[in-house]
């Protein structure tokens, strides 16, 4: 027979990965370009939650297939100087990829940048509902840039790969001064 501490142990303990599942968001990418077919958004990274409300902290872990996605990415982009990196943040119970979040980035910046940023929006609530993806550097003009002529009559693709800096911050909805 169970005391009441019990119960609400057990119940904490049946609750917590509910609760631990609700704080795990996806994030997902791909490759975007008008001339290409319309491709699907692949796992980039499961973007981790702890805490909630304006205490909340994230970090993301990337998917085990980060790595080949972005080989992949890379041979799809080669010559497309306008073609679009693009991050997407899944909506709980959303599987229209055309509803999520998503921003972008030029695909051509990629080989060059040695840092990343995702900025999640909060609602008021303290719940995701948007991001903003960076690179960088990126040239003043955002240009793609330009690459050497051993480069660019080489067969092989520039080379696209997971960047170890990695910022994610969270941005709770501010109010301009009265």
């Amino acid at each position: 027979m169970f005391s009441r501490l019990g119960h609400a142990h057990l119940l904490v303990l049946l609750l917590c990965p509910l609760l631990a599942a609700a704080s795990d968001l996806r994030v997902h990418h791909r490759i975007f370009h008008p001339s290409l077919p319309a491709a699907p958004f692949a796992e980039r990274a499961t973007l981790r939650l702890s805490r909630s409300g304006p205490a909340t902290a994230a970090h993301l872990v990337p998917s085990e297939t980060l790595a080949h996605d972005l080989r992949d990415f890379a041979a799809t982009a080669e010559g497309l100087n306008d073609a679009l990196y693009q991050v997407a943040l899944e909506h709980p119970a959303d599987q229209d990829q055309t509803q999520w979040a998503s921003s972008s980035v030029l695909a051509c910046h990629l080989p060059f940048s040695d840092s990343e940023s995702f900025t999640v929006h909060l609602d008021q609530n303290g719940n995701p509902f948007s991001l903003d993806y960076f690179v960088g550097p990126v040239p003043r003009d955002g240009a793609c840039p330009k690459r050497g002529r051993k480069a660019s009559a080489g067969s092989s693709p520039a080379e696209f790969r997971p960047i170890g800096n990695t910022t994610v911050a969270l941005r709770s909805p501010t109010f301009p001064p009265l």
